[in-house]
Protein backbone atom coordinates (compact mmCIF):
# COMPACT_ATOMS: atom_id res chain seq x y z
CA UNK A 1 0.00 0.00 0.00
CA UNK A 2 2.75 2.13 0.65
CA UNK A 3 4.86 1.67 -2.01
CA UNK A 4 1.35 2.37 -4.43
CA UNK A 5 1.15 5.69 -2.88
CA UNK A 6 4.51 7.12 -3.17
CA UNK A 7 4.11 5.78 -6.83
CA UNK A 8 0.94 8.00 -7.09
CA UNK A 9 2.80 10.50 -5.38
CA UNK A 10 5.95 10.69 -8.12
CA UNK A 11 3.16 10.50 -10.70
CA UNK A 12 1.84 13.93 -9.68
CA UNK A 13 4.95 15.51 -8.88
CA UNK A 14 5.73 14.96 -12.72
CA UNK A 15 2.32 16.08 -13.97
CA UNK A 16 2.28 19.16 -12.07
CA UNK A 17 5.70 19.77 -13.19
CA UNK A 18 4.70 19.54 -16.92
CA UNK A 19 2.00 21.55 -16.59
CA UNK A 20 3.83 24.33 -14.77
CA UNK A 21 6.46 24.16 -17.75
CA UNK A 22 3.53 24.47 -20.29
CA UNK A 23 2.31 27.90 -18.63
CA UNK A 24 5.86 29.40 -18.54
CA UNK A 25 6.37 28.47 -22.13
CA UNK A 26 2.88 29.76 -23.17
CA UNK A 27 4.37 33.37 -20.99
CA UNK A 28 6.99 33.78 -22.92
CA UNK A 29 6.23 32.69 -26.60
CA UNK A 30 4.72 35.53 -27.97
CA UNK A 31 1.09 35.61 -29.55
CA UNK A 32 2.46 34.63 -33.41
CA UNK A 33 -0.82 36.21 -34.96
CA UNK A 34 -0.71 39.54 -32.94
CA UNK A 35 3.08 39.77 -34.02
CA UNK A 36 1.65 39.24 -37.72
CA UNK A 37 -0.86 41.64 -37.15
CA UNK A 38 2.00 44.47 -36.41
CA UNK A 39 4.05 43.41 -38.85
CA UNK A 40 1.59 43.87 -41.58
CA UNK A 41 3.77 46.09 -44.16
CA UNK A 42 1.66 47.31 -47.00
CA UNK A 43 -0.37 45.17 -49.47
CA UNK A 44 0.13 45.30 -53.17
CA UNK A 45 -2.55 44.17 -55.15
CA UNK A 46 -2.73 43.74 -58.88
CA UNK A 47 -5.92 42.36 -60.60
CA UNK A 48 -5.12 39.26 -60.77
CA UNK A 49 -4.92 39.05 -57.26
CA UNK A 50 -7.63 41.08 -56.41
CA UNK A 51 -9.77 38.38 -57.67
CA UNK A 52 -8.00 35.41 -56.00
CA UNK A 53 -8.26 37.89 -52.95
CA UNK A 54 -11.98 38.42 -53.21
CA UNK A 55 -12.67 34.25 -54.40
CA UNK A 56 -10.71 33.09 -51.24
CA UNK A 57 -11.18 35.82 -48.43
CA UNK A 58 -15.00 38.13 -49.06
CA UNK A 59 -17.45 37.57 -46.37
CA UNK A 60 -19.83 37.71 -48.96
CA UNK A 61 -18.43 35.34 -51.29
CA UNK A 62 -18.01 32.67 -48.00
CA UNK A 63 -21.64 33.63 -47.01
CA UNK A 64 -22.56 32.37 -50.72
CA UNK A 65 -20.48 29.17 -50.38
CA UNK A 66 -21.86 28.63 -47.85
CA UNK A 67 -25.33 28.31 -49.20
CA UNK A 68 -24.19 25.67 -51.71
CA UNK A 69 -22.74 24.14 -48.91
CA UNK A 70 -26.65 24.30 -47.19
CA UNK A 71 -28.20 22.97 -50.60
CA UNK A 72 -25.52 20.52 -50.52
CA UNK A 73 -27.13 19.32 -47.11
CA UNK A 74 -30.14 19.10 -48.03
CA UNK A 75 -30.25 17.06 -50.84
CA UNK A 76 -28.79 14.66 -48.70
CA UNK A 77 -31.80 14.45 -46.05
CA UNK A 78 -34.06 14.33 -49.16
CA UNK A 79 -31.73 11.42 -50.36
CA UNK A 80 -31.99 9.57 -46.54
CA UNK A 81 -35.81 9.04 -46.79
CA UNK A 82 -34.97 6.77 -50.02
CA UNK A 83 -32.24 4.59 -47.90
CA UNK A 84 -33.07 1.80 -45.31
CA UNK A 85 -34.24 3.34 -42.07
CA UNK A 86 -33.25 1.44 -38.91
CA UNK A 87 -33.88 2.03 -34.90
CA UNK A 88 -33.69 0.41 -32.05
CA UNK A 89 -36.73 0.65 -29.81
CA UNK A 90 -37.54 -1.07 -26.42
CA UNK A 91 -39.75 -0.65 -23.57
CA UNK A 92 -40.85 -1.99 -20.45
CA UNK A 93 -44.36 -1.36 -18.98
CA UNK A 94 -46.34 -2.07 -15.85
CA UNK A 95 -50.09 -2.54 -16.54
CA UNK A 96 -53.12 -3.84 -14.95
CA UNK A 97 -56.43 -5.12 -16.58
CA UNK A 98 -59.72 -3.73 -15.39
CA UNK A 99 -61.90 -5.42 -17.34
CA UNK A 100 -61.68 -9.11 -18.98
CA UNK A 101 -62.76 -9.90 -22.49
CA UNK A 102 -66.18 -8.66 -23.37
CA UNK A 103 -66.28 -6.61 -20.18
CA UNK A 104 -66.65 -9.96 -18.15
CA UNK A 105 -65.21 -9.22 -14.51
CA UNK A 106 -61.64 -10.43 -14.36
CA UNK A 107 -59.54 -9.68 -11.72
CA UNK A 108 -55.92 -9.41 -12.80
CA UNK A 109 -52.90 -8.55 -10.71
CA UNK A 110 -50.16 -6.17 -11.80
CA UNK A 111 -47.78 -7.33 -14.53
CA UNK A 112 -44.50 -6.48 -15.96
CA UNK A 113 -43.56 -6.60 -19.83
CA UNK A 114 -40.20 -5.45 -21.28
CA UNK A 115 -39.38 -5.88 -25.33
CA UNK A 116 -36.72 -4.52 -27.61
CA UNK A 117 -36.88 -4.40 -30.97
CA UNK A 118 -34.69 -3.43 -34.32
CA UNK A 119 -37.10 -1.90 -36.72
CA UNK A 120 -36.57 -1.38 -39.93
CA UNK A 121 -38.03 0.15 -43.29
CA UNK A 122 -37.58 0.53 -46.55
CA UNK A 123 -39.00 2.31 -49.52
CA UNK A 124 -39.49 0.05 -52.50
CA UNK A 125 -41.62 2.64 -54.43
CA UNK A 126 -42.44 6.14 -53.19
CA UNK A 127 -42.76 8.82 -56.60
CA UNK A 128 -43.15 11.83 -53.67
CA UNK A 129 -39.99 11.09 -51.93
CA UNK A 130 -37.86 10.78 -55.39
CA UNK A 131 -39.24 14.16 -56.83
CA UNK A 132 -38.15 15.88 -53.56
CA UNK A 133 -34.68 14.03 -54.07
CA UNK A 134 -34.48 15.23 -57.38
CA UNK A 135 -35.87 18.63 -56.60
CA UNK A 136 -33.30 19.17 -53.93
CA UNK A 137 -30.63 17.34 -56.19
CA UNK A 138 -31.38 20.70 -58.49
CA UNK A 139 -31.66 22.87 -56.00
CA UNK A 140 -28.05 21.91 -55.22
CA UNK A 141 -27.08 22.41 -58.86
CA UNK A 142 -29.15 26.31 -58.66
CA UNK A 143 -27.10 27.07 -55.59
CA UNK A 144 -23.57 26.55 -57.14
CA UNK A 145 -24.81 28.32 -60.45
CA UNK A 146 -25.85 31.50 -57.67
CA UNK A 147 -22.92 30.70 -55.93
CA UNK A 148 -20.75 31.82 -59.50
CA UNK A 149 -23.14 34.82 -60.26
CA UNK A 150 -22.67 36.34 -56.49
CA UNK A 151 -18.98 35.90 -57.31
CA UNK A 152 -19.19 37.36 -60.84
CA UNK A 153 -20.99 40.60 -59.16
CA UNK A 154 -18.70 41.01 -56.28
CA UNK A 155 -15.45 40.74 -58.56
CA UNK A 156 -17.35 43.76 -60.56
CA UNK A 157 -18.03 45.74 -57.80
CA UNK A 158 -14.20 45.33 -56.89
CA UNK A 159 -12.55 46.19 -59.93
CA UNK A 160 -15.10 49.38 -60.56
CA UNK A 161 -13.76 50.23 -57.51
CA UNK A 162 -10.10 49.61 -58.37
CA UNK A 163 -10.27 51.20 -61.35
CA UNK A 164 -12.37 54.11 -59.54
CA UNK A 165 -9.20 54.38 -57.31
CA UNK A 166 -6.28 54.82 -60.21
CA UNK A 167 -8.85 57.12 -61.45
CA UNK A 168 -8.52 59.88 -58.46
CA UNK A 169 -5.23 58.72 -57.93
CA UNK A 170 -4.66 60.22 -61.18
CA UNK A 171 -6.73 63.40 -60.77
CA UNK A 172 -4.99 64.13 -57.49
CA UNK A 173 -2.01 63.97 -60.29
CA UNK A 174 -3.43 65.96 -62.56
CA UNK A 175 -4.39 68.77 -60.23
CA UNK A 176 -0.68 68.75 -58.99
CA UNK A 177 0.15 69.57 -62.50
CA UNK A 178 -1.73 72.25 -62.66
CA UNK A 179 -0.87 73.46 -59.30
CA UNK A 180 2.76 73.54 -60.56
CA UNK A 181 1.90 75.65 -63.59
CA UNK A 182 0.27 77.90 -62.21
CA UNK A 183 2.21 78.30 -59.76
CA UNK A 184 4.79 79.30 -62.56
CA UNK A 185 1.92 81.78 -64.31
CA UNK A 186 1.92 83.76 -61.11
CA UNK A 187 5.86 84.20 -60.95
CA UNK A 188 5.54 84.71 -64.30
CA UNK A 189 2.98 87.26 -63.80
CA UNK A 190 4.37 88.53 -60.92
CA UNK A 191 7.85 89.56 -63.06
CA UNK A 192 5.64 90.82 -66.06
CA UNK A 193 4.21 93.10 -63.22
CA UNK A 194 7.90 94.16 -61.82
CA UNK A 195 9.01 95.04 -64.81
CA UNK A 196 5.87 97.45 -66.03
CA UNK A 197 5.07 94.63 -68.76
CA UNK A 198 1.69 93.58 -66.85
CA UNK A 199 -0.72 95.31 -64.48
CA UNK A 200 -1.54 93.84 -61.00
CA UNK A 201 -4.75 91.80 -62.09
CA UNK A 202 -2.76 89.44 -64.19
CA UNK A 203 -0.86 88.76 -60.79
CA UNK A 204 -4.46 88.54 -59.19
CA UNK A 205 -6.04 86.46 -61.98
CA UNK A 206 -3.05 83.59 -61.01
CA UNK A 207 -3.44 84.04 -58.02
CA UNK A 208 -7.29 83.23 -58.42
CA UNK A 209 -6.35 80.48 -60.36
CA UNK A 210 -3.74 78.72 -57.33
CA UNK A 211 -6.47 79.15 -55.22
CA UNK A 212 -8.62 77.16 -56.96
CA UNK A 213 -7.09 74.51 -58.47
CA UNK A 214 -5.80 74.00 -54.47
CA UNK A 215 -9.73 73.67 -53.68
CA UNK A 216 -9.75 70.91 -56.61
CA UNK A 217 -6.93 69.04 -54.99
CA UNK A 218 -8.16 68.78 -51.68
CA UNK A 219 -11.68 67.37 -53.37
CA UNK A 220 -9.43 65.05 -55.30
CA UNK A 221 -7.58 63.74 -52.41
CA UNK A 222 -11.05 63.07 -50.56
CA UNK A 223 -12.10 60.85 -53.44
CA UNK A 224 -8.96 59.04 -53.12
CA UNK A 225 -9.62 58.27 -49.58
CA UNK A 226 -13.33 57.40 -49.85
CA UNK A 227 -12.49 54.96 -53.22
CA UNK A 228 -9.94 53.08 -50.77
CA UNK A 229 -11.80 53.07 -48.19
CA UNK A 230 -14.95 51.50 -50.09
CA UNK A 231 -12.44 48.87 -51.53
CA UNK A 232 -10.73 47.81 -48.23
CA UNK A 233 -14.10 47.11 -47.07
CA UNK A 234 -15.21 44.66 -49.98
CA UNK A 235 -11.91 43.10 -49.67
CA UNK A 236 -11.88 43.08 -45.74
CA UNK A 237 -8.88 44.55 -45.31
CA UNK A 238 -7.69 46.74 -42.24
CA UNK A 239 -8.86 49.84 -43.11
CA UNK A 240 -5.56 51.19 -41.45
CA UNK A 241 -3.29 49.21 -43.62
CA UNK A 242 -1.88 50.56 -46.45
CA UNK A 243 -3.26 48.89 -50.21
CA UNK A 244 -0.83 49.54 -53.03
CA UNK A 245 -2.43 48.76 -56.77
CA UNK A 246 -0.86 47.76 -59.68
CA UNK A 247 -1.63 50.74 -62.32
CA UNK A 248 -0.84 48.84 -65.54
CA UNK A 249 -4.05 47.96 -66.15
CA UNK A 250 -4.73 51.60 -66.61
CA UNK A 251 -1.62 52.64 -68.18
CA UNK A 252 -1.38 49.95 -70.68
CA UNK A 253 -4.23 50.41 -72.44
CA UNK A 254 -4.56 47.42 -74.85
CA UNK A 255 -7.32 47.05 -77.62
CA UNK A 256 -10.75 45.44 -77.31
CA UNK A 257 -10.50 42.26 -77.47
CA UNK A 258 -11.77 39.56 -80.60
CA UNK A 259 -15.53 39.19 -80.04
CA UNK A 260 -16.34 37.06 -82.53
CA UNK A 261 -16.32 33.80 -80.56
CA UNK A 262 -18.74 35.34 -77.94
CA UNK A 263 -21.42 36.89 -81.50
CA UNK A 264 -24.01 34.68 -80.82
CA UNK A 265 -26.80 34.05 -77.99
CA UNK A 266 -26.02 30.03 -78.54
CA UNK A 267 -22.23 31.45 -76.82
CA UNK A 268 -23.40 33.32 -73.97
CA UNK A 269 -26.02 30.46 -72.91
CA UNK A 270 -22.40 28.63 -71.99
CA UNK A 271 -20.94 31.07 -70.33
CA UNK A 272 -23.54 33.19 -67.97
CA UNK A 273 -24.31 31.20 -64.77
CA UNK A 274 -27.72 33.41 -64.86
CA UNK A 275 -28.86 31.83 -68.01
CA UNK A 276 -28.03 28.22 -66.27
CA UNK A 277 -29.73 29.06 -63.37
CA UNK A 278 -32.48 30.20 -64.86
CA UNK A 279 -32.90 26.78 -67.14
CA UNK A 280 -32.18 24.66 -63.91
CA UNK A 281 -35.19 26.28 -62.01
CA UNK A 282 -37.27 25.96 -65.32
CA UNK A 283 -36.26 22.28 -65.30
CA UNK A 284 -37.45 21.83 -61.40
CA UNK A 285 -40.48 23.49 -62.02
CA UNK A 286 -41.39 21.13 -64.68
CA UNK A 287 -40.34 18.36 -61.99
CA UNK A 288 -42.84 19.41 -59.84
CA UNK A 289 -45.41 19.40 -62.44
CA UNK A 290 -44.53 16.32 -62.85
CA UNK A 291 -44.43 15.28 -59.37
CA UNK A 292 -48.02 17.09 -58.55
CA UNK A 293 -49.45 14.33 -61.23
CA UNK A 294 -47.46 11.09 -59.54
CA UNK A 295 -49.03 11.55 -56.32
CA UNK A 296 -52.10 9.66 -57.53
CA UNK A 297 -49.66 6.40 -57.68
CA UNK A 298 -49.06 4.36 -55.23
CA UNK A 299 -46.28 4.12 -52.63
CA UNK A 300 -45.10 0.88 -51.59
CA UNK A 301 -42.59 0.14 -48.25
CA UNK A 302 -41.26 -2.74 -46.72
CA UNK A 303 -41.07 -3.05 -43.02
CA UNK A 304 -40.06 -5.03 -40.44
CA UNK A 305 -39.16 -5.89 -36.82
CA UNK A 306 -37.14 -8.45 -34.73
CA UNK A 307 -36.32 -8.65 -31.35
CA UNK A 308 -37.43 -9.92 -27.92
CA UNK A 309 -39.72 -9.78 -25.30
CA UNK A 310 -39.67 -10.85 -21.41
CA UNK A 311 -41.38 -9.68 -18.26
CA UNK A 312 -38.29 -7.59 -17.11
CA UNK A 313 -35.22 -6.17 -18.87
CA UNK A 314 -31.98 -8.24 -18.48
CA UNK A 315 -34.52 -11.38 -16.12
CA UNK A 316 -32.65 -13.85 -18.85
CA UNK A 317 -35.74 -14.70 -20.04
CA UNK A 318 -36.28 -13.42 -23.31
CA UNK A 319 -37.84 -15.04 -26.06
CA UNK A 320 -37.42 -13.93 -29.56
CA UNK A 321 -40.24 -11.97 -31.44
CA UNK A 322 -40.49 -10.38 -34.85
CA UNK A 323 -42.57 -9.28 -37.07
CA UNK A 324 -42.50 -8.73 -41.59
CA UNK A 325 -44.01 -7.09 -43.78
CA UNK A 326 -45.26 -5.29 -47.03
CA UNK A 327 -48.08 -2.50 -46.95
CA UNK A 328 -48.97 0.01 -50.03
CA UNK A 329 -51.30 3.13 -50.00
CA UNK A 330 -52.58 5.07 -52.82
CA UNK A 331 -54.57 8.32 -52.50
CA UNK A 332 -58.61 7.51 -53.81
CA UNK A 333 -60.02 10.99 -52.64
CA UNK A 334 -58.08 14.04 -51.05
CA UNK A 335 -60.51 17.41 -51.63
CA UNK A 336 -59.08 18.17 -54.86
CA UNK A 337 -55.51 18.95 -53.60
CA UNK A 338 -53.46 16.97 -56.36
CA UNK A 339 -55.45 18.59 -58.97
CA UNK A 340 -55.02 21.98 -57.35
CA UNK A 341 -50.95 21.62 -57.24
CA UNK A 342 -50.92 20.24 -61.03
CA UNK A 343 -52.68 23.94 -61.62
CA UNK A 344 -50.48 25.85 -59.53
CA UNK A 345 -47.14 23.44 -60.48
CA UNK A 346 -48.46 24.54 -64.26
CA UNK A 347 -48.47 28.27 -63.59
CA UNK A 348 -45.08 27.87 -61.98
CA UNK A 349 -43.48 26.81 -64.92
CA UNK A 350 -45.12 29.48 -67.33
CA UNK A 351 -43.55 32.18 -64.95
CA UNK A 352 -39.90 30.61 -65.19
CA UNK A 353 -40.57 30.07 -68.75
CA UNK A 354 -41.29 33.71 -69.43
CA UNK A 355 -38.43 34.83 -66.87
CA UNK A 356 -36.24 32.75 -69.28
CA UNK A 357 -37.14 34.60 -72.58
CA UNK A 358 -37.18 38.18 -70.62
CA UNK A 359 -33.06 37.35 -69.34
CA UNK A 360 -31.69 35.98 -72.33
CA UNK A 361 -33.15 39.27 -74.27
CA UNK A 362 -31.55 41.29 -71.34
CA UNK A 363 -28.45 39.77 -71.08
CA UNK A 364 -28.25 39.67 -75.23
CA UNK A 365 -29.04 43.27 -75.06
CA UNK A 366 -26.31 43.89 -72.46
CA UNK A 367 -23.40 41.80 -74.94
CA UNK A 368 -23.96 43.78 -77.71
CA UNK A 369 -24.00 47.15 -76.18
CA UNK A 370 -20.56 46.40 -74.72
CA UNK A 371 -19.24 45.69 -78.12
CA UNK A 372 -20.42 48.67 -79.32
CA UNK A 373 -19.62 50.52 -76.17
CA UNK A 374 -15.75 48.96 -75.41
CA UNK A 375 -14.57 49.75 -79.31
CA UNK A 376 -16.34 53.40 -79.40
CA UNK A 377 -14.48 54.04 -75.31
CA UNK A 378 -11.42 53.12 -77.18
CA UNK A 379 -11.36 55.15 -80.30
CA UNK A 380 -12.35 58.43 -78.10
CA UNK A 381 -8.79 57.75 -75.75
CA UNK A 382 -7.03 58.93 -78.90
CA UNK A 383 -8.97 61.95 -79.43
CA UNK A 384 -8.43 62.86 -75.93
CA UNK A 385 -4.44 62.27 -76.23
CA UNK A 386 -4.50 64.81 -79.71
CA UNK A 387 -6.50 67.62 -77.23
CA UNK A 388 -3.47 67.26 -74.74
CA UNK A 389 -0.95 67.33 -77.45
CA UNK A 390 -2.46 70.63 -78.55
CA UNK A 391 -3.16 71.82 -75.44
CA UNK A 392 0.57 71.61 -74.76
CA UNK A 393 1.47 73.36 -77.79
CA UNK A 394 -1.05 76.34 -77.16
CA UNK A 395 0.45 77.10 -73.81
CA UNK A 396 3.50 77.37 -75.31
CA UNK A 397 2.53 80.07 -77.80
CA UNK A 398 0.33 81.67 -75.45
CA UNK A 399 3.29 82.10 -72.42
CA UNK A 400 5.53 83.57 -75.66
CA UNK A 401 2.85 86.07 -76.57
CA UNK A 402 2.67 87.09 -72.83
CA UNK A 403 6.22 87.33 -72.10
CA UNK A 404 6.60 89.47 -75.24
CA UNK A 405 4.02 91.69 -73.98
CA UNK A 406 1.85 91.15 -76.84
CA UNK A 407 -1.08 89.81 -74.57
CA UNK A 408 -2.50 89.74 -70.99
CA UNK A 409 -2.51 85.90 -69.51
CA UNK A 410 -5.93 85.70 -69.92
CA UNK A 411 -4.67 83.28 -73.15
CA UNK A 412 -2.52 81.89 -71.02
CA UNK A 413 -5.13 80.96 -67.76
CA UNK A 414 -7.09 79.78 -70.61
CA UNK A 415 -5.10 77.60 -72.37
CA UNK A 416 -3.72 75.89 -69.28
CA UNK A 417 -7.67 75.59 -68.17
CA UNK A 418 -8.26 73.30 -71.57
CA UNK A 419 -5.07 71.44 -71.24
CA UNK A 420 -6.74 70.33 -68.00
CA UNK A 421 -9.85 69.87 -69.02
CA UNK A 422 -8.17 67.44 -72.22
CA UNK A 423 -5.64 65.64 -69.26
CA UNK A 424 -9.12 64.92 -67.43
CA UNK A 425 -11.21 64.15 -70.94
CA UNK A 426 -8.00 61.54 -71.13
CA UNK A 427 -8.03 59.80 -67.97
CA UNK A 428 -12.14 59.87 -67.80
CA UNK A 429 -12.02 58.59 -71.40
CA UNK A 430 -9.97 55.83 -70.13
CA UNK A 431 -11.34 54.96 -66.93
CA UNK A 432 -14.76 54.48 -68.96
CA UNK A 433 -12.61 52.39 -71.10
CA UNK A 434 -12.03 49.94 -68.37
CA UNK A 435 -15.75 50.14 -67.25
CA UNK A 436 -16.87 49.30 -70.74
CA UNK A 437 -14.10 46.15 -70.86
CA UNK A 438 -15.09 44.84 -67.08
CA UNK A 439 -18.81 45.71 -68.97
CA UNK A 440 -18.50 43.05 -71.29
CA UNK A 441 -16.55 40.23 -69.43
CA UNK A 442 -19.88 40.59 -66.77
CA UNK A 443 -21.88 40.49 -70.08
CA UNK A 444 -19.81 36.81 -71.18
CA UNK A 445 -20.17 35.72 -67.92
CA UNK A 446 -16.66 36.08 -67.02
CA UNK A 447 -15.08 39.59 -65.16
CA UNK A 448 -11.81 37.70 -65.06
CA UNK A 449 -12.03 37.68 -68.87
CA UNK A 450 -11.26 42.05 -68.23
CA UNK A 451 -7.24 41.46 -68.83
CA UNK A 452 -7.66 39.85 -72.17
Amino acid sequence: MLRELKTFSIFISITLLFCTAAIASESVVPDVSETAETAEGPLFLTVDSIMEHIKAKSPRVLFEKESVQRALEKSFQQRAALLPQLSIQSQQTRQQYGSGFAGADFESPPFNSFNARVVGTQTLFDTQKYSQYRVAKISEAIAHNDYDVAVQDILNQALQLYFTHLRDLRRVEISQGNIERDLELLELAQKQFDAGAAIKIDVTRAEVRVATERRTLMEAEALVVDSILQLKALLDVDLDRELLLDRSIIEGIKSPPSLKKYATMEDLLGLRPELASEQLQLDQARLTRKAAAWQRLPSIELFGEWGYDSDDAFDRDEKEAWLAGIRASIPIFEGGRIASERREAAAVVRQREYLMRDLGNRIQREFRFAMIDMDSRYAQIEIARDEIRLGRAEIEQAEERYREGLADNRELIDAQQRLSDAENSHLRAIYLYGLSRLAFARAIGSVERVLE
